[in-house]
């Protein structure tokens, strides 16, 4: 039982047991239960019953395309090889951590021998050899009999965040979380099941081929599959707490999970593990994480996209200084829904007058270099992004704030004749004289001055593009989200002029006497 307990896989199988099996949700019941009954026939008993989550079942050869389609569980499962395969109308949910040659085959594949006799094979059981025991070879492992049955558990069980990651691949996300909070977040995972699409339900793509709707994710509101992970899952059931008022029990959950090591496991083995910190679960409550998540295929930039994802992830799963300079420093446009999530960042340190200040003196240079920038659409847009990043150029480039404020007031001021409005006065006031570091004051501009547009981002459609059609379960079609514009967006530029050249603002006299 310290075996089973010490490991984050099997402890996953364990309290899913003690929760399904005996209705364990403190750690006296589990303790008791643990106690009162044989493990192994308990463990044993659910196996048993999850060989019936496994597959689904479409009997049509042919269905109407792009339309909804409703399969059924299988019951009966066959593991001879190129029986009950996607050629077939027969797909594996994507809860099941085994791959199609793992679950297939007369010998080894697990449908046609779920259960471990006592010797205990790497191949044969992947959930005890895969994730990280001690052993890298084919060999068999000194492992109990019960840890491999609670590792099977966990393998099986649809009371997980997973999802389908490839064409035929599958990974879920385990955290690492100590046997009350476990069951904790089990008990959690039973509550939302009603918001999920059913198992059997599916749509179709332009051939007619079934997509099962659970494929994006096996809990509520799944963002983009990149953010699979600590950031996907949190953001998903934070949001579903907050629509259905579970927020209160779904807090602690949440904070344990976000302040937890993490494991995302995939048949493909490309497995890993992260840890965050309680500003996620902070960020889902108020509702920020996901609109940010949802909306970032909008960052424009040219930077590859895998490494805006890399670098957006990594600075919003540690919040901190280094990875956030990272992350700015890709010289992107950014969507409207990030102005909730930089004031997240940026408040617990500084004053919200000065965040505001700081806001208001970055977007009237967006809107300066709008006005500025020569074209119309496509084309506008693209010099306004050259006029950006030049003046981005010119805040890195001053060595001491008074220089940063100096050289940008008389940049922007060639752009059109326009002064700072007389909302940026305080963010003009503590950079000039040194109450905010040059670091400090730039990260704050350049965060701000590049915030896209006054359009709600909900003017905007966007669908994330889904797996490729091929493989085992092919997927839907889809049209590839326009990533060089917001459709319908209107530049924040469009609105006039606070003020025109003439004006005098009361800027004037904090930058009289500046260099």
């Amino acid at each position: 039982m310290d075996g089973v307990r010490s490991y984050y896989f099997s402890r996953y199988g364990l309290a899913e047991t003690l929760l399904t099996q005996f209705g364990a949700q403190t750690a006296e019941e589990a303790e008791a239960a643990i106690q009162g009954h044989d493990l192994e026939e308990a463990l044993e008993a659910r196996i048993r019953q999850l060989m019936g989550e496994i597959r689904i079942h479409f009997p049509n050869p042919e269905y109407p395309p792009n339309s909804e389609v409703e399969g059924h569980l299988v019951q009966e499962l066959d593991g001879t090889p190129g029986e009950q395969v996607g050629a077939n109308g027969y797909f594996v949910r994507p809860h099941v951590l085994l791959g199609d040659g793992q679950l297939n085959g007369q010998r080894y594949g697990f449908i046609n021998n779920p259960l471990p006799g006592k010797e205990i094979i790497q191949r044969y059981y992947p959930p005890a050899t895969r994730l990280s025991i001690g052993k890298a070879s084919a060999s068999n492992v000194k492992k109990t009999r019960l840890f491999t049955l609670a590792c099977t558990v966990t393998t099986l069980t649809p009371l997980k965040a997973a999802r389908r990651t490839g064409e035929s691949d599958r990974g879920a996300v385990i955290p690492d979380l100590p046997l009350p909070e476990l069951l904790s977040y089990l008990d959690l995972y039973l509550d939302l099941q009603p918001s999920l699409p059913g198992p059997t339900q599916a749509n179709t793509n332009d051939d007619g081929k079934p997509f099962l709707l659970q494929n994006e994710g096996t809990f509520p509101d799944p963002p983009p599959g990149w953010t699979f992970g600590t950031l996907g899952v949190v953001a998903g059931i934070g949001s579903w707490a907050r629509k259905n008022g579970f927020f209160d029990d779904a807090k602690p959950v949440l904070e344990a999970l976000a302040n937890r090591r993490v494991y995302v496991i995939d048949t493909s083995g490309t497995n890993r593990s992260e840890t965050a910190g309680s500003h996620v679960a902070t960020l889902a409550r108020k509702g920020i994480l996901r609109p940010a998540l949802e909306n970032a295929w909008k960052i424009q930039t040219n930077a590859n996209e895998e490494d805006v994802q890399r670098v957006l992830r990594r600075w919003l799963l540690r919040f901190n200084p280094a990875y956030f300079r990272d992350f700015i420093s890709l010289r992107a446009t950014y969507p409207r829904s990030f102005s909730p999530l930089f004031d997240a960042y940026f408040m617990p340190d500084y004053d919200s007058s000065l965040v505001h200040s700081a806001r208001a003196a970055a977007q009237h240079i967006n809107t300066q270099a709008y006005h500025a920038a020569d074209g119309t659409g496509d084309t506008k847009r693209q010099n306004k992004q050259t006029i950006l990043s030049s003046l981005e150029s010119t805040l890195y480039d001053c060595d001491d704030g008074p220089e940063l404020i100096a050289r940008i007031s008389v940049q922007v001021g060639r752009l059109t004749g326009s002064d700072f409005p007389p909302g940026a006065r305080e963010f003009f006031d503590q950079t000039t004289a040194g109450e905010l570091t040059l670091r400090e004051a730039r990260n704050l501009l350049v965060a701000y001055m590049r915030l896209r547009g006054t359009t709600s981002d909900d003017q905007a459609t966007a669908t994330e593009g889904k797996p490729q059609a091929s493989g085992e379960e092919p997927a839907p079609e889809q049209g590839a989200p326009d990533t060089t514009a917001e459709a319908g967006e209107t530049d924040p530029s469009d609105v006039p002029p606070q003020e025109d050249a003439s004006s005098p603002t009361d800027l004037d006299d904090a930058i009289s006497d500046l260099p």
